[in-house]
């Protein structure tokens, strides 16, 4: 699990929705309040095996941070856990198999004091398919994580790409789109209510796109579909095979293809 917020106007909640299930790790990427609003309910009614969490966010660094603001109900269970235990990986390590997941963060203090630019850029890969959740990160901490090799090794891998801060503005990074080119962006995001939410045409000229599968007449190339976005095509389903291939099924489709999308892997695996 990535992350542990709630959509109320849907009745979204993932401790309901995973209640009395085991989770074998869930990753904070961002301890801002819309990425960790259930997490006192997921802490209640989900058995977790592990969390991870920028490993240079203590307790009192998050207090630090939350200082001015205050914390609400989400962001005082992850302080009291990190009170409790520590930052970085806690509980049993999962064997989840052949998927492999890891994660890239700045350091606090050193590098950022706002939890934008702390948000983990967690990585999560099967076989040929490697999907980055980027948190809230912004364009100051884009660029501080390519300072690390092994970070730049593995944005090159990226299959799907899910935009940092929701698909706004200040989360976008032009050095970032030098290194990775990934298939598909995903905006992860409520209803259009900003300028800063305008940047679809950006991120579609950055990325390659899929072919929509759909009725093609003879001789014609499929459409494509570049980004996706939960306002547009509500929950989105990925479904990837042992090659690489894989398939989005978006809850609210088009008539009469329900779009179901296929890509195809492009680059070996690192």
């Amino acid at each position: 699990m990535v992350d542990c917020g709630f959509d109320a106007k849907r009745g979204w909640f993932p401790s309901v929705v995973y209640g009395g299930q085991f989770i074998d790790v869930l990753v904070i990427t961002n301890l801002d309040e819309d990425h960790v609003e259930d997490l006192p309910y997921v802490w209640d009614r989900v058995t977790l095996g592990s969390i991870y969490s920028n490993p240079s966010v203590t307790a009192a660094a998050l207090a630090t941070m939350k200082r001015e603001h205050g914390m609400d109900e989400g962001v005082r269970q992850a302080h009291a856990i990190l009170s409790r235990f520590r930052p970085g990986h806690l509980g049993k390590m999962a064997d989840s198999g052949e998927v492999s997941a890891w994660g890239y963060s700045n350091r606090y203090g050193l590098d950022f004091t706002d939890t934008n630019n702390l948000s983990v850029a967690a990585l999560v890969r099967w076989g040929m398919f490697t999907i980055l959740f980027a948190g809230d990160l912004e364009t100051a901490g884009w660029r501080t994580l390519l300072h690390n090799p092994a970070f730049v090794a593995d944005l090159a891998t990226v299959t799907v790409f899910v935009a940092s801060h929701h698909g706004r503005a200040n989360g976008r990074c032009e050095e970032v789109f030098e290194i990775v080119r990934p298939q598909i962006v995903v905006f992860s995001d409520d209803r259009k209510q900003y300028e800063s939410q305008e940047t679809d045409a950006w991120y579609r000229q950055r990325v390659s796109g899929i072919p929509v599968l759909d009725a093609v007449p003879s001789g014609m190339l499929p459409k494509k579909r570049h980004v996706y976005t939960t306002r547009r095509d509500g929950t989105l389903t990925i479904q990837v095979d042992g090659t690489g291939r894989y398939i989005v099924t978006p809850t609210r489709a088009d008539p009469p293809s329900a779009l179901r999308l296929l890509g195809l892997l492009s680059r070996p695996a690192a």
